[in-house]
């Protein structure tokens, strides 16, 4: 037979009234009588209604996760950190891929409205004004991952992109390196456009320049990689360097050129930028940024849960540090 919340009363030998009060966590019990209730519970069993519980407290202690990309191991370690972060402070999470597709964004949004989550992390590339008012507007908390509204309206954790390159592209022109070429995205978005800042910046501070023709847009995985160094050894341009959007592009560079018998890093230097387990188990090692999308995770998590409790409602952003790791491609 289901216990209910009569029973646990009985057996407490309190009202309903007092144990639905200390389900739901509400401070007006002292503490003898909320311990006989806990010990009430325990031994009848008793499961709150979610449900019930939720809408007495106009909370659900549910986050939703907005994902590009599951199966890119950057977005994997933000959901981590903020599944683990969840897990601390006893939220329940809904994800939702939304495959880099606007449509897919709205109904993802949507959904996990309409699923009556207390807060939603957004996680993307980019951020367009129009889904910005959408998100703004939404009745649920917002934190943006990995990428920033620039109005300042929404709350957001990421890492500098553009300081990123700049700091990368400069390192590799200290070794030498003056003929660039940029893999990038060829949907553009927030983070690529701020990676191909950084680099034109630490190049016109060294006097040089970057070929608009050397801007090879492609998909961002592996195999876009291979395609993009194909096409930049195609074009017979005088490159030393092919910088990169992320560390699965550099590997299918690598794998292009070593087909194509250009030798990394001897006759072209790869880097990476996110720093992918498997980066420092190819040959050669992978040059790259280290990004903390653990840590990114667990940050926006931490503050969206904060938000949700109302402990804190000011949008801000939280800027994560990074870490230029030198290997063996550069």
């Amino acid at each position: 037979m289901k216990v209910k919340i009569v029973d646990v009363a009985k057996e407490a030998n309190v009202s309903v009234a007092t144990v639905s009060r200390v389900v739901n966590n509400i401070p007006l019990v002292n503490e003898e009588t909320k311990e006989r209730v806990l010990e009430a519970i325990k031994k009848t069993g008793y499961k709150p209604n979610a449900i019930a519980r939720s809408l007495k407290i106009q909370r659900t202690n549910t986050l939703g996760i907005m994902i590009p990309d599951i199966s890119n191991p950057l977005y994997t370690e933000m959901a981590r950190g903020v599944e683990d972060i969840c897990g601390i402070y006893n939220y329940n999470i809904i994800l939702s891929n939304t495959d880099f597709s606007p449509d897919k964004e709205k109904e993802s949004l949507d959904v996990l409205i309409e699923k009556q989550c207390d807060g939603i992390i957004y996680i993307g590339k980019d951020l367009t004004d129009e889904f910005q008012e959408i998100l703004k507007n939404a009745p649920s908390e917002i934190v943006l991952g990995n990428v920033m509204d620039e109005r300042g309206d929404l709350s957001s954790v990421l890492i500098d992109n553009e300081s990123a390159a700049y700091d990368l592209a400069k390192r590799a022109i200290e070794k030498g390196h003056k003929n660039f070429a940029l893999f990038t995205d060829r949907d553009g978005g927030f983070t690529s456009d701020k990676i191909l800042k950084g680099v034109k910046k630490a190049l016109n501070e060294a006097d040089l320049s970057l070929d608009e023709e050397l801007i090879i847009p492609g998909n961002i995985n592996v195999k876009g990689g291979y395609a993009m160094m194909n096409k930049l050894l195609d074009s017979g341009k005088d490159v030393d360097i092919a910088m990169t959007m992320n560390d699965q592009v550099a590997l299918g560079a690598i794998r292009a050129a070593e087909e194509r018998g250009v030798k990394v890093p001897d006759d072209l230097a790869v880097t990476g930028f996110n720093d992918y387990w498997l980066s420092e188990w190819v040959n050669p090692e992978i040059t790259t940024v280290k990004l903390p999308m653990y840590d990114i995770g667990a940050i926006a998590a931490r503050m969206l849960i904060k938000m949700c409790e109302a402990d804190e409602k000011e949008s801000k952003t939280i800027t994560c540090p990074y870490e230029i790791v030198e290997r063996q491609s550069m």
